[in-house]
């Protein structure tokens, strides 16, 4: 599990409505909750190889202007812990809330792909089942 202060999209995920705080004595341990189901919030980040990262950049462009297609996607994600595409993933436990953004590893270092793209309800759920987060 990753802290939710070292990603990158942590800034845009603590900004939004329906995300709550909490922070622990001197701030050693940070709690991320969706506030209308009161779930708290995991926090990821994967590498995956090139056939992975393109198959996931693919389905999210599909997802975007159709959510259903998630439930008949097979994404062949093969993880790599020296991959060219990372995955940075803040889901709510219960499946009401997902953000996520995707990278590439280009000139030494990842750039995004695509902007985050923050999810809830129903299209949350679908999303977190197809990337099996």
């Amino acid at each position: 599990m990753t802290r939710f202060r070292n990603l990158e999209i942590a800034p845009t995920v603590a900004n939004h409505p329906n995300i709550s705080i909490k922070t622990s004595m001197f701030g050693f341990r940070t709690k991320i909750y969706y506030k209308p189901t009161s779930t708290e919030i995991d926090c990821i980040r994967n590498y995956y190889t090139i056939s992975s990262g393109n198959a996931i950049h693919q389905f999210l462009l599909k997802f975007q202007h159709n959510p259903q297609c998630a439930e008949e996607a097979k994404l062949p994600l093969e993880q790599d812990d020296n991959g060219n595409y990372c995955l940075e993933v803040c889901s709510a436990r219960d499946g009401q809330f997902i953000a996520l953004q995707l990278f590439r590893y280009n000139n030494l270092m990842y750039n995004s792909v695509c902007e985050i793209k923050i999810f809830e309800g129903q299209e949350a759920s679908m999303l977190k089942k197809a990337l099996a987060c």
